[in-house]
């Protein structure tokens, strides 16, 4: 019940936010950020990087093929599938809301005064709600918070950089961010419900 609670609230802020941004923040954050120095930007996009999936496949994958078949170590298997599966549910479901929103980038704002939502009309590549990124970012870090607790601060820390990140290079909006940080940690706290459901040890205390 308490985990619901917990998702129930998370859920509720990151809309109330995601709203409200839309409608009062969004516009006026993107026009600052596309004003930000280059030195500025050119940070960001180094932060940035680090929400892409690939590199957490990249490791999470082969990690979980030296700890399970070769080091057959059972609690150390599960927690790196833990990541893997919150990493990969994230993944789809924020596949699934940008197909059926279709926002529009920044980009398109500022080229062709485009601001908004156009459902299921829009190619992935060129949606912009939830960032991919931060729900990336976001899963990882609230699976990280799951395992090893005393890594919450510095896992969410990085997290919230990285949705920054997605502002000030006008990848997206706030509202975006909002929303991407949401489902991140929604799907994490999902994914842990269902391996505790199905007694797949994580060591956790």
């Amino acid at each position: 019940m308490k985990k619901q609670w917990i998702a129930a609230c998370i859920f509720f802020f990151c809309f109330i936010f995601s709203v409200i941004s839309y409608y009062y923040w969004d516009i006026p954050l993107a026009y600052y950020c596309r004003s930000l120095s280059r030195s500025v930007l050119d940070i960001a996009e180094i932060i940035t990087i680090t929400g892409e999936s690939k590199w957490y496949y990249i490791i999470l994958v082969p990690s979980f093929v030296v700890v399970h078949f070769i080091l057959k170590h059972k609690i150390w298997s599960m927690r790196v599938l833990f990541l893997f599966v919150a990493l990969s549910a994230s993944g789809l479901i924020n596949m699934l809301i940008k197909w059926i929103a279709g926002r529009h980038r920044p980009i398109n704002m500022f080229n062709n005064g485009e601001f908004g939502f156009e459902y299921f009309r829009l190619i992935y590549e060129s949606t912009s709600f939830p960032s991919g990124h931060t729900v990336t970012s976001f899963a990882l870090a609230a699976a990280i918070s799951i395992l090893f607790p005393r890594w919450s601060i510095p896992a969410y820390a990085a997290a919230a950089a990285i949705g920054m990140s997605r502002i000030m290079i006008t990848s997206h909006y706030l509202s975006d961010v909002f929303a991407g940080a949401g489902i991140g940690i929604i799907c994490a706290l999902g994914v842990q419900y269902y391996f505790d459901r199905f007694h797949l040890q994580l060591g956790r205390k």
